[in-house]
C-alpha cells in the first residue's frame, strides 16, 4: 500500500516501524541500544506546510514506537532536513551519511553514540526507503 507524505503520515509511521522490525540487520545492529529519535521534515520551496515530526523509539534491537508528534517531543537524537532532501533520500537518490556531512541534514545528539550506532541508523533509513511512499508535493 502506498502512503503519501505528508497526508498519510500516521500510516506511513506505522509502516516504517514494521519495516524496521522486519530487518534482521537492524535487530543485530541495535542490540543493547536504547534511544529516542526525532526525524523532522521541514518546509522548503516545494512544501510550505508545518514541519512533520516522527518520534522513533528503539529498545534493544526493536523499534517499539513510531509516531507523528506535534510540537516538542522528548528525544536524544534528531535528524532534520527540508522536504526535498527527505524526498531524495527516501527515493534513494541521496545518501544519508553524505547529507549529514555536507549540511543537507542537521543532526543533534551525542556524536560518539551516533558513530557507534551508525549501522543501526542506516538500517532505519533503509527501512524508511522500503515503505511504499508517494509525495503530495
Amino acid at each position: 500500500m502506498t502512503h503519501t507524505l505528508p497526508d498519510d503520515a500516521e500510516d506511513w509511521a506505522r509502516a516504517w516501524r514494521d519495516r524496521i522490525n522486519d530487518r534482521e540487520g537492524f535487530a543485530t545492529a541495535a542490540a543493547g541500544f536504547e534511544a529516542t529519535f526525532l526525524f523532522e521534515i521541514q518546509a522548503d520551496g516545494t512544501y510550505d506546510g508545518d514541519p512533520l515530526r516522527f518520534r522513533v523509539v528503539v529498545d534493544d534491537g526493536a523499534c517499539t514506537e513510531t509516531s507523528v508528534v506535534d510540537g516538542d517531543a522528548d528525544y536524544e537524537f534528531a535528524l532534520r532536513g527540508e522536504y526535498e532532501a527527505w524526498r531524495a533520500m527516501l527515493g534513494g537518490g541521496l545518501d544519508a551519511s553524505e547529507a549529514v556531512m555536507d549540511g543537507t541534514f542537521d543532526v543533534t545528539g551525542n556524536t560518539m553514540t551516533l558513530l557507534r550506532r551508525q549501522e543501526a541508523i542506516g538500517e532505519m533509513v533503509d527501512a524508511a526507503r522500503g515503505v511504499d511512499t508517494a509525495f503530495a508535493y
